[in-house]
């Protein structure tokens, strides 16, 4: 019988999950309430396109071309979710003990930037997932443009997760993921109404196109420094 073997990055990503969840709940009980313990359902949200990417892995082989794409496309919904906590960075100011605990907003913002890189790492690890599968499947440049085109469609998903408000009552009342599965029509009608035309909502734009940005070099910056170890630092050559 094979034993399971759980790769050293997944390891890492799960401590480095318990020592954030730890150290929130500590600053919770030293503090006193539980503000920020909406960093955990959103850091949850950042883990589900690692968890459908690792299973489309697991069972890569078993899934025929229809399914690979399905689940894919699932990967893709959720995927925005990742890299969305970036912009929960403007929510430290909202505490409203900063009053009487001036340092306080100091350890909320670490917590909150530490807890919002995990999920950002936990999506770029998706990522790589997703091109590796789509490289082994179709080749490097339909892997590319996947990739390229998630990229784009998560500026979008970033957009309607921080801008566009919920009919349906759930959460902070914003737009999740998960509400495509419920009301389709409704949310495809929402987000068209908030991009179109675009000479109206270019403040809509700037926003995705600023959150491209972000991303593009926060991954090319991660795949700069994993080359470091076999690059010269400065030659002649």
């Amino acid at each position: 019988m094979t034993a399971l073997r759980i790769p050293r990055y997944i390891k890492i990503l799960l401590l480095f999950t318990i020592a954030n969840l730890l150290i929130l709940g500590i600053r919770n009980y030293i503090v006193g309430d539980t503000f920020f313990d909406f960093l955990k359902s959103n850091l949850l949200s950042g883990v589900m396109p690692f968890a459908i990417a690792v299973f489309i892995q697991i069972f890569d082989k078993k899934f025929n071309g229809f399914f690979f794409i399905a689940l894919s496309l699932l990967w893709l919904l959720f995927y925005p979710n990742a890299p969305y906590m970036i912009s929960d960075l403007i929510h430290p100011h909202e505490e409203a003990k900063d009053a009487v605990m001036s340092e306080l907003i100091v350890h909320d913002t670490l917590i909150v930037f530490s807890i919002a890189m995990l999920s950002v790492f936990y999506g770029f690890v998706s990522l790589k997932i997703i091109f590796n599968l789509f490289n082994s499947r179709y080749g490097s440049k339909k892997a590319h443009a996947f990739i390229i085109f998630s990229l784009l469609l998560s500026c979008l998903g970033f957009y309607m997760g921080r801008e566009l408000v919920s009919e349906i009552k759930m959460g902070n009342g914003y737009l999740y993921s998960s509400e495509m599965f419920m009301e389709p029509v409704y949310i495809i009608k929402t987000v068209w109404k908030a991009i179109w035309p675009i000479q109206d909502h270019l403040p809509a734009y700037y926003m995705m196109i600023l959150f491209g940005f972000v991303q593009y070099q926060l991954l090319v910056m991660m795949k700069d420094v994993s080359d470091i170890e076999e690059a010269k630092i400065v030659t002649k050559d």
